[in-house]
């Protein structure tokens, strides 16, 4: 399980208007422990398309499309993974973990289990 202060410092807030570097964003996200697919369809899952992300956080319940214009987060909206179809705006998301430890702890957490 990830320490509660590496929970904290993971964390990652998103709110329109926000300005965000989108490739440090989706590098975030891939070390969060997303996977990247071409079509969000399930918990743990990213993708990017343009200024698009689709992204299905597990603690939430459901998907959320950011769209970039730029540097800035433009709107923030539900997701409906069986459309594909973008459906209320929200004010904030919170994007925790996506599985119950981080990838960077891999080889810590190998190395235990082999002792």
């Amino acid at each position: 399980m990830i320490p509660p202060q590496e929970l904290l410092a993971s964390l990652y807030d998103l709110k329109p208007g926000q300005e965000v570097d989108l490739t440090l964003m989706l590098e975030h996200l891939y070390n969060l422990g997303y996977e990247p697919v071409t079509e969000v369809e399930e918990a743990g899952q990213f993708s990017h398309r343009g200024g698009i992300v689709d992204l299905f956080p597990p603690t939430l319940h459901g998907l959320y499309v950011l769209n970039s214009l730029g540097d800035e987060i433009e709107s923030l909206r539900t997701f409906d993974p069986e459309t594909q179809r973008s459906l209320n705006p929200i004010d904030f998301c919170v994007v925790s973990p996506a599985r119950e430890a981080l990838p960077i702890r891999g080889p810590e957490a190998a190395k235990e289990l082999n002792n």
